[in-house]
């Protein structure tokens, strides 16, 4: 039986969500014809594994007695242990599936170590997953692209401390408020704030970077409806999503997202859109899959308002994996990981090895 290492935590404030995600991967695949290896990444850096990483009442509970920590080395994982100073062979790994929302796992860490150790990965390569971990980058990407985004200002914590004024005085010439203001490189919708004038773009703005030093301040759309699409690729072929509307009107909070929709026993669902809506975003995720060379699955986020369509964000790692966006029942969704796992092996068999110059042996040194 092949095994997949399902990583999930890591040194975000989206850790918990992530441990969701994780351990919800890691029971769907249970009675596949894969092995699925819990590893959880800790707040501070340190792999563990452990059957118990399977249960959610594992993180509720805050105990991590028992759990073997862990390094990889190659195609494998080794426990450490220092008592003994040295380490333990535990498992060779077939392939790797990312399960780390924002941070470092999943902005392309993850995804270069799996890489520099030849394992093949099921999720966005670190190029794609560095890139679009930045909001600010991504705008970049989609105007290159001609894909729409929301007018916005991009802003530094140093440039900020040296012409804070001037932005904020420049917000109302260029966007006009009432304005979004965004960490660049966290999810989740946290530390996203509404700033009706300037005083509350002041505070906004210090807030928010007390969680990352780069921002992006958008032009704030009234009437709009968040929706989702996302696409996946199997032997070159990619499959896109319907779209799914999912919230409307406001700011799609980290409360509305996680903390409501516990509360209220479901999603909060958006508008019906309109069938030419739907098929420019399908459209312009297809693009941007393909443009961008993805792999895996991959989940984009739009803002729809007056018959107009803008990408918001790209999620290469999305909630669940988005598996609900492709499958209606937890059995489809096995098949749909297994899929996922099995295109990943089979596209890493066609790695190209990397070149050998043999410039070594030309060069001589002389002796002075």
């Amino acid at each position: 039986m092949r095994k997949v290492a399902v990583v999930f935590g890591g040194k975000s404030c989206e850790n918990e969500i992530s441990v969701l995600t994780g351990v919800f991967v890691t029971k769907v695949m249970e009675g596949s014809n894969y092995e699925a290896i819990p590893v959880y990444v800790h707040r501070d850096g340190t792999w563990y594994v452990s059957p118990k990483l399977k249960e959610l009442s594992t993180f509720q509970k805050g105990k991590f007695d028992g759990l073997e920590r862990v390094i990889l080395y190659g195609k494998a994982l080794y426990a450490v242990q220092p008592q003994k100073r040295r380490m333990k062979k535990l498992t060779d790994l077939d392939v790797m599936l990312n399960c780390c929302h924002g941070g470092v796992g999943e902005g392309g860490g993850l995804a270069a170590l799996a890489a520099w150790n030849g394992i093949p990965f099921a999720s966005p390569d670190m190029t794609a997953s560095a890139v679009f971990m930045d909001k600010d980058f991504t705008k970049t990407v989609m105007q290159g692209l001609g894909v729409p985004v929301v007018e916005f200002i991009r802003v530094s914590e140093r440039d900020y401390e040296k012409r804070g004024a001037f932005l904020l005085k420049s917000i109302q010439r260029r966007i006009k408020y009432p304005v979004i203001i965004k960490p660049a490189r966290l999810g989740s919708s946290i530390g996203i704030v509404k700033a009706e004038n300037e005083e509350e773009a002041k505070r906004g703005i210090e807030e928010a970077f007390a969680l990352d030093e780069r921002l992006i301040i958008e032009r704030y759309l009234p009437d709009k409806t968040d929706v989702n699409c996302a696409a996946y690729a199997l032997n070159g072929e990619i499959f896109v999503s319907e779209p799914e509307s999912a919230f409307s009107g406001g700011v799609y909070s980290f409360e509305e997202k996680y903390v409501k929709r516990k509360k209220d026993g479901e999603k909060p669902k958006g508008e019906k859109l309109q069938s030419e809506v739907a098929e420019k975003i399908r459209s312009y995720t297809k693009t941007i899959y393909k443009r961008t060379q993805m792999q895996g699955v991959v989940r984009m986020d739009f803002l729809v308002s007056g018959g107009e369509v803008y990408l918001c964000e790209v999620n290469t790692v999305p909630g669940s994996l988005a598996y609900y966006l492709f499958c209606e029942r937890m059995i489809e969704a096995r098949q749909f990981f297994c899929d996922l796992l099995t295109d990943a092996i089979e596209r890493n068999k066609k790695e190209k090895m990397p070149l050998t110059t043999g410039i070594l042996q030309e060069v001589t040194w002389q002796k002075k």
